[in-house]
């Protein structure tokens, strides 16, 4: 790719009437008045002025072409973004508190840097402290690491509960929400911010009353993979005496990878680096075409809402499909552009122009180290807590020189995935996702089913499965949901071949229900066999094994079982859809069709005698 863009406005409008001017002699050799008063210079001039705009518009590469180029590229202009982080509690509260949204946070080591709570809703700080943890595994429970003592695994998350026990309640005298932080491991890297993990569901009791389940007010772990706080609706605190719990299942939702807890601590608070500037007027209106408004808008956060008068006026990238009354007005860095009378209203002489309240940050300034102390004024001026991790995410707003650039990077670096072993490795490789299975069906189509579809090609991906010891049923298999679909296809897009259709989707489960029996060598334990023969088959088809599209057969079945050891001779082999009649014929599938075994019986016999069924 060149860094050269041609320079084609070579040409000003005085040169382009000199240059008609000098043709006037050869093609019209009559015409020999050439002062400005001749009615045929004014045309020459119109002229002139006609090709000097059309050369100008050829040449230009503005703002509006420059973002447009760069969004072909994936590339948008960015920032500036606020830096978040976490402040912890030293201690627990002498008595409950209320902190309002937004409410003033200050670091004491930097003063100068304005912090406020990242929650649009008040929050309740209880008086209470974490007095343990439980972590049950398979319905066993085992204590967890204190907290900030080492992460401590879920395993499987559907069969795993995290009792959070507390040394009294976290409720107030009537509703309240309570913010409960949660530092966990990083995953290989986060989810994607349209598909969160989980949901994960949260129980509450105190002493021994009933568990109550809690609305999830806001969750800025994303599932458990991110650190972050959870907002949670508690309850009135009621009559009930004693320490409160609070409890966490995972069975529903999806997890990728199993949740890593390294800290959990009830009033954490979320904090974000911004400052408030209330409304203000800017000036008046003179009236006059292309009024400039002096106004920094480097810092903001979002738009400034701008009024003349008492009228919102609307902030467009330009004017140029503005008409004679739109009230549009254009940003800039330093300052606010309002129309000239054809494109864009202008503001009508000694009307007001103000703006609303704006919200500022400092952008990359704004991160902070690790360990800081930070107050919460309304609490108190004594040190409320500290920031384990550093304030992150602060970021300047992109210029357009960045932008230009991060758009040459994008199209230098950017490689296709030209062949379907690169799809699939591609697919395969997505940190965060845990794609266990990933394979390309070209030309395929599952609403054409039967009709190959040119330029298109169908990524059929299963994630990972949970862990299994072996004997008796495996566990559920874990089939992509939607949202899961939809971050791998985002994931993927920027490199899918340019005019290329790309699915991305599950595979079409066919469950099945096998019947094996068998003869044992002499000898063999007959349960021990059957158990190999069941685990044998399960395995073969398991939602990672069996080829995709390929159909089942009693043959296939009888070869699994003839791999076991202590397996003499295969007998009768019957197959069929789960929960349908059982034979020998074939279980067909799709293409993008996969067998997965939901029931296996096995029985045996042995020197003539028959076994038992498993």
């Amino acid at each position: 790719m060149s860094d050269v863009v041609p320079d084609l406005d070579t040409i000003e409008f005085d040169q382009l009437v000199e240059l008609a001017r000098g043709e006037i002699p050869r093609y019209a050799p009559d015409w020999t008045d050439h002062n400005l008063h001749d009615p045929g210079m004014t045309l020459i001039d119109l002229l002139a002025w006609v090709v000097d705009q059309q050369v100008f518009r050829a040449g230009l590469v503005g703002g509006r072409y420059r973002r447009a180029f760069a969004a072909l590229l994936g590339q948008q202009p960015t920032g500036p973004t606020p830096a978040r982080g976490l402040i912890w509690p030293v201690s627990p509260l002498p008595a409950g508190r209320i902190v309002q949204a937004a409410t003033e946070v200050v670091c004491l080591q930097h003063l100068d840097v304005d912090f406020a709570l990242d929650t649009d809703v008040e929050l309740y700080l209880p008086p209470a402290a974490l007095d343990g943890i439980g972590l049950t595994r398979d319905g066993v429970e085992s204590p967890a690491p204190p907290t900030g003592g080492g992460s401590w695994a879920l395993g499987r998350p559907a069969d795993s509960v995290v009792t959070l026990r507390f040394d009294g309640p976290l409720g107030a005298a009537g509703p309240a929400q309570v913010a409960l932080g949660i530092e966990v491991t990083p995953p290989p890297s986060p989810p994607p911010a349209d598909r969160p993990w989980g949901p994960v569901r949260y129980a509450y009791r105190v002493g021994a009353a009933r568990w109550r389940e809690l609305a999830v007010v806001r969750d800025g772990t994303a599932g458990l993979a991110n650190t972050g706080v959870v907002v949670l609706a508690v309850p009135p605190a009621g009559t009930a005496t004693g320490g409160a719990e609070l409890r966490l299942t995972f069975d529903r939702g999806f997890f990728p990878v199993a949740p890593q807890i390294r800290a959990a601590a009830i009033n954490v608070l979320p904090v974000v680096q911004r400052r408030w500037d209330a409304a203000a007027v800017l000036g008046t209106g003179t009236g006059q075409p292309d009024q400039v408004i002096v106004l920094d808008t480097t810092d903001l956060l979002g738009a400034p809402e701008v009024r003349v008068g008492d009228e919102p006026w609307e902030g467009r990238l330009d004017f140029v499909r503005s008409g004679p009354d739109d009230p549009h007005y254009v940003v800039f860095g330093d300052h606010v552009l309002f129309g000239n009378g054809v494109n864009g209203r202008r503001p009508g002489t000694g009307a007001g122009i103000r703006h609303t309240g704006l919200v500022r940050t400092l952008g990359m300034a704004g991160n902070l180290r690790p360990g800081l102390s930070w107050a919460v004024p309304a609490l108190g001026p004594q040190a409320y807590g500290q920031n384990r991790e550093v304030l992150a995410d602060g970021a300047d707003r992109m210029t357009p020189d960045n932008l230009a650039r991060a758009a040459r990077q994008a199209a230098v670096a950017r490689a296709a995935l030209l062949t379907d072993a690169e799809l699939v490795a591609a697919a395969s490789g997505l940190t965060g996702m845990a794609v266990a299975r990933a394979e390309v069906l070209p030309r395929f189509d599952r609403r054409l089913s039967g009709h190959p579809v040119d330029g298109t090609r169908t990524l059929v991906v299963v994630p990972h499965q949970p862990p299994w010891s072996g004997r008796g049923r495996p566990p559920t298999p874990v089939w992509p949901a939607q949202g899961y679909l939809d971050a791998v296809a985002a994931r993927l897009a920027p490199r899918r071949v340019l005019g290329e259709r790309l699915v991305v989707q599950g595979p079409a489960v066919v469950a099945v229900d096998v019947a094996v029996t068998v003869t044992i060598a002499a000898g063999a334990v007959a349960a021990d066999v059957e158990s190999a023969v069941q685990a044998a088959v399960y395995r073969r088809l398991a939602a990672v094994a069996w080829p995709l599209g390929r159909e089942l057969t009693v043959v296939d079945l009888e070869a699994v079982a003839a791999g076991v050891p202590a397996v003499e001779q295969v007998g009768a082999v019957q197959v069929g859809t789960a929960g349908g009649p059982l034979g020998t014929d074939p279980v067909a599938v799709a293409p993008d069709g996969l067998i997965v075994a939901e029931r296996v019986e096995v029985s045996s016999a042995v020197a003539g005698r028959a076994g038992r069924a498993r």
